[in-house]
């Protein structure tokens, strides 16, 4: 057994302390190490709030045919990237050819059926309008002839009663002759007698006799007078009547007058049908002109074009297939402008505002952080908008902490290489103060 050299135990003692002490340093610094990276923790998570449950969302425009046709020719791929308005599947056009050139004609149809219609407008409104003047000048002129034949009929009847005035002064001359006829006769008759008997001159005979012959001219005369008279009496009376006969006539002539002014005044009742016939041609015209825009609008349809710039997905038409309207052929995601959907705990959200920054970290590219900020919150929680929601007022009641969606937009240029694509999972962790 070898002794132990006292020397080098004394030498092996500073040597111990030594390292115990290095030990105790190490320790202390790795515990205030510890200690400062735990307030760091604290203080970080203090003002940051983060969740694993968050995927990232886009517009996902679902493509279908407008209109039924059998598909001629796809023109994308799977995962093409397709600028907006891009033909992506073609329908056979034949079918709504035919259906535009149909509408087309009837277009044509229409507007010269218009066209027709409103020329015979202002033709019936003119010849109606000079009907209408003619049969009110017609009318005018037979209330005119009414009153001229009245005055005739007046003047007329007025001459017919003077000369029946004069046929009884005719009358009463010839009797008052006829009496002085008679005198003259009887004193012709006695002169007549005294002469016989000589008892008078011949002279005084002689003036009897002509006396006599003059009573008897004049008696004469006087029947001549009455005849005339009585003859104009005739006339007038055939006067009166004819002019009677033309009042009458007149009258008629007016009623037939009034009659066409009424029929022409009616017929400006068929302006008012023109009109409402250039109308209606109008209306079939327009409905024709909107039957063949949406026959055109059918014909466009037979090209499927992309809604929005994105990438072509879910592609499920093929060459052949017959396509109804509705159908689902294709959807374009829009890439280019994605979100994040993250699922915050409530108790998480005390501090969280719209506007507050937040940083994206994506589980497919490990290290890439992108700048977002929170866009808006959502007014519920995700449970109360899903098919069943929980119906709490009933059973056993066991509180879970509820989960409401928080939308987070990146910043401009975040996404310019298109990394994000829907449903993939990410980490936002948002600065809350």
């Amino acid at each position: 057994m070898s002794e132990i050299d006292p020397g080098e135990v004394r030498r092996a003692r500073p040597w111990r302390r030594r390292r115990r002490a290095l030990l105790l340093s190490v320790l202390a610094l790795v515990a205030l190490a510890a200690g400062a990276y735990g307030v760091h923790l604290w203080r970080y998570w203090d003002r940051h709030v983060s969740t694993d449950d968050a995927f990232v969302e886009a517009h996902v425009s679902p493509v279908s045919a407008r209109v039924r046709g059998t598909v001629v020719a796809v023109l994308v791929r799977d995962n093409q990237e397709v600028p907006a308005g891009a033909p992506l599947v073609r329908l056979d056009p034949r079918d709504l050819e035919a259906k535009v050139r149909q509408a087309r004609a009837a277009v044509a149809a229409a507007e010269g059926r218009l066209r027709m219609v409103s020329a015979g407008v202002p033709l019936t409104d003119e010849s109606t309008r000079s009907q209408v003047a003619l049969a009110e000048a017609t009318a005018a002129k037979a209330a005119l002839g009414i009153e001229s034949a009245q005055r005739v009929g007046d003047e007329r009847r007025s001459r017919l009663l003077a000369r029946r005035a004069a046929v009884q002064a005719a009358e009463a001359d010839v009797a008052a002759r006829r009496a002085d006829f008679e005198r003259a006769r009887l004193d012709r008759g006695r002169m007549a007698e005294l002469l016989g008997r000589a008892l008078i001159a011949r002279q005084e005979f002689d003036h009897a006799d002509s006396a006599f012959e003059m009573a008897g001219a004049a008696l004469e005369a006087a029947r001549r007078r009455l005849d005339v008279a009585r003859a104009e009496v005739a006339q007038a009376d055939a006067e009166v009547a004819s002019q009677a006969v033309a009042l009458a006539q007149a009258r008629r002539q007016r009623e037939e007058a009034e009659a066409a002014l009424r029929d022409a005044r009616s017929r400006r009742g068929e302006v008012a049908v023109r009109t409402a016939e250039a109308a209606s041609a109008k209306a079939q015209l327009e409905e024709a002109r909107a039957n063949l825009h949406e026959a055109e609008l059918n014909h466009a349809y037979t090209t499927v074009r992309a809604p929005v710039v994105g990438r072509v997905t879910r592609r499920t038409v093929e060459v052949g297939q017959v396509v109804q309207p509705g159908q689902p052929l294709l959807a374009v995601v829009d890439v280019a402008s994605v979100w994040v959907i993250a699922n915050y705990k409530e108790t998480q959200l005390t501090h969280v505002r719209p506007g507050q920054r937040a940083t994206i970290r994506v589980d497919t590219h490990p290290g890439l952080v992108l700048r977002a900020r929170v866009d808006s919150i959502q007014s519920g929680t995700g449970s109360r908008f899903s098919l069943l929601p929980p119906e709490n007022a009933s059973g056993n009641f066991v509180k879970v902490v509820q989960r409401i969606p928080v939308k987070l937009v990146l910043e401009p240029g975040q996404n310019r290489h298109a990394l994000l694509v829907p449903g993939m999972s990410v980490i936002p962790v948002i600065e809350v103060r």
